[in-house]
């Protein structure tokens, strides 16, 4: 194995670096979804049980002892249940945005080794041949065939080792990229989910909350009903 690397010559070690560094980012990113990996459906659910029942502390500290993006963005959204539905929602796109690098992380760079992979295989391959043709006496037919077929044989070996070690690159590229893209899908929906929760459990306890008791005064042996105006608080709250 040594022996024939080394008789390709020092692009075939570049090409094995370059499937080293691609085979170490693939096993981080794969371990990472792996980690940050929640069932969005049941996460909302029971999300939506806590908030409807007005225990928003509960609900804040269940999320922070949840590990990944979709936790972290929709901490940022519990963190501020008070702010109206356009400012949540403002901050939840801008929290997931703030999540794409780190679930992107790493991904281009194995994009690179995929390129850079077939491209040293066909640079060793020129340099075989050219090498070879340097050598004095070769133009002039002196070569044998056994040492042409030999010179032939690691150059092809040069580009076939490229493109072999390219494909698995690209398709767990492919893999990781449509990994990345559903788990971005999924962080966004999860912190606007949250935020319309939020907002309608506001509005429900807003409509269910009981209208101000009315008072009777009498003016000049007339009596009336008159509402007493509402505490400055459910006001602000309500407007909210």
């Amino acid at each position: 194995m040594f022996d024939m690397i080394e008789s390709m010559g020092p692009v075939a070690w570049l090409m094995i670096i370059c499937a080293i560094i691609a085979m170490t980012v693939v096993a981080e990113r794969l371990f990472y979804f792996h980690r940050v990996n929640i069932n969005s459906e049941d996460f909302l659910r029971g999300l939506s049980s806590l908030l409807r029942s007005g225990q928003y502390n509960e609900a804040l500290h269940e999320v922070r002892l949840l590990p990944g993006p979709m936790a972290r963005v929709v901490e940022a959204v519990l963190s501020r249940p008070k702010l109206a539905r356009n400012e949540l929602r403002d901050i939840a796109l801008e929290a997931a945005e703030l999540e794409v690098f780190r679930v992107e992380r790493y991904i281009r760079s194995l994009l690179a080794c995929t390129t850079l992979e077939p491209l040293l295989g066909i640079l060793g391959t020129v340099l075989a041949l050219v090498a070879f043709y340097e050598q004095p006496g070769i133009t002039d037919g002196a070569a044998t065939m056994p040492e042409v077929a030999e010179t032939l044989n690691r150059a092809l070996l040069l580009s076939a080792t490229g493109i072999a070690l390219a494909i698995p690159c690209y398709i767990f590229y492919t893999y990781l990229v449509a990994r990345a893209r559903k788990t971005i899908n999924n962080i966004e929906r999860a912190g606007l989910e949250c935020v319309h929760i939020i907002c309608d459990a506001r509005e429900r306890e807003a409509e269910a909350a009981p209208a101000a008791p009315a008072k009777t005064t009498c003016r000049s042996g007339m009596c009336s009903l008159e509402k007493e105006p509402e505490p400055a608080a459910d006001v602000a709250e309500a407007a909210e």
